[in-house]
């Protein structure tokens, strides 16, 4: 790890930190590290992301299963995302509403 790499860190931290409080301001709740990580989950797949993307995502390693749907109910009941069915009536394509 190099010094360069730390302040690169810093400086997405920094931004990430800022966009979760205005999003925050948008949703009038308090999101939990978890919620927040699945919602930029959500934005950076485009409208293609599912639970069980996520779930099985290294980046969810260790979070459960009943955790990221807890996540995502309180996002959809928020409206910051919205689900669509896909072609499978089982499967529901998740993306974020702009605001």
């Amino acid at each position: 790890m190099t010094i360069d790499e730390l302040k690169k860190g810093w400086a997405k931290v920094t931004i990430l930190r800022d966009l979760k409080d205005r999003t925050e301001e948008v949703s009038q709740t308090e999101l939990s590290e978890t919620e927040f990580d699945v919602l930029c989950f959500i934005a950076h797949q485009s409208g293609t992301a599912t639970i069980t993307a996520m779930v099985t995502h290294p980046y969810f390693k260790g979070v459960s299963l009943s955790t990221i749907k807890r996540a995502v109910l309180l996002l959809t009941k928020e409206t910051l995302i919205q689900a669509t069915e896909g072609s499978d009536r089982r499967e529901r394509y998740l993306s974020v509403l702009e605001v």
